[in-house]
């Protein structure tokens, strides 16, 4: 027979770290870092800003931080995540609103399938998930990557005022002085 889960109920609170071998689900609110063997399950109406370090964990409601999860990672269409998540099997329903960037080890071909991971068969830093360097961002094409500079435009030349007409000011006085120069 399975344990019941432990409860963070609607209109509580919880700030800390969260650890424990034990599934949780949460309705309420819950701020700082999780570290389960265990699963999480986020109610629509519940709020989790934390890091977390789950087994399982199926979101509804909001989430706020990482994630790294062995298993896996369901994310409903009423979810609102901000944050990385880094597990082997992600769901994401459409209507979710995700932003963040979304790990789930090799998948190229090459290594041996399993992202690096720590004694407890999780990813860990952002450093050690990343076996290879970040790809190279494409280059722009020529046109675009370096516009060529417009030199400035000289400055026209004085022309003697022989006329009684009174001077106008800035970009009359140019134009003035160009239409003299068409003559």
């Amino acid at each position: 027979m399975a344990k019941a889960p432990t409860v963070i109920t609607a209109g509580t609170t919880v700030s800390g770290r969260i650890e424990g071998a034990e599934d949780v689900d949460v309705f309420g609110i819950v701020r700082g870092s999780v570290h389960l063997d265990g699963d999480l399950y986020v109610d629509g109406k519940a709020r989790v800003e934390a890091d977390l370090d789950v087994n399982n964990i199926v979101v509804h409601g909001i989430l706020v931080g990482n994630v790294v999860a062995s298993g896996a990672v369901e994310i409903s269409k009423s979810a609102r995540i901000i944050g990385d998540i880094t597990a082997p099997r992600v769901s994401l329903e459409e209507g979710a609103l995700y932003r963040g960037t979304i790990d789930m080890g090799d998948v190229d071909g090459e290594g041996d399938g399993k992202s690096r991971s720590s004694s407890r068969g999780r990813p860990t830093s952002r450093t050690e998930r990343s076996a290879k360097p970040a790809p190279a961002r494409a280059e722009k094409p020529a046109a675009r990557a370096a516009a060529p500079k417009k030199a400035p435009e000289p400055e026209p030349a004085a022309v003697e005022d022989d006329d009684d007409e009174p001077e106008l000011p800035g970009a009359a006085a140019k134009k003035k002085v160009a239409v003299k120069k068409r003559d």
